[in-house]
């Protein structure tokens, strides 16, 4: 078993999920992993592990095993700026089924309500 498997099945025990659930949540074929976990395929795609860590809020370096560290490195926009990365994290449940054009739409309204909040202080 290889190690990008291995630290998708201790995230997922960490996170009290099975990787079956994970995987029909994050939108990524079960059988993708399970193929990889027998061998059958050498690597997960690109694509594929992108959606896992952003599911796992890690770095696809994380599950590569680049690094230990398991946090994404801050956004380079303003500190206290919302970037998509952060809405999609905090709002994953709520829009997961909403295609990028309808997120950023609604990322824009967060932007747009943030500066009102602002303008009030």
């Amino acid at each position: 078993m290889g190690e990008i498997y291995k630290r998708i099945e201790d995230l997922c025990k960490s996170s009290k999920i099975n990787i079956t659930v994970m995987c029909k949540e994050a939108g990524v074929p079960r059988s993708a992993l399970s193929d990889y976990k027998a061998g059958r395929i050498k690597t997960l795609s690109a694509d594929k592990l992108s959606k896992i860590a952003a599911y796992f809020n890690v770095s696809v370096d994380y599950l590569l095993g680049n690094t230990d560290q398991k946090e994404k490195a801050p956004a380079k926009a303003e500190a206290d700026d919302v970037t998509f990365d952060d809405f999609t994290y905090a709002m994953y449940h709520e829009s997961r089924e909403l295609d990028n054009e309808d997120k950023q739409a609604l990322l824009n309204m967060a932007r747009l309500l943030k500066k009102k909040i602002k303008e009030k202080e």
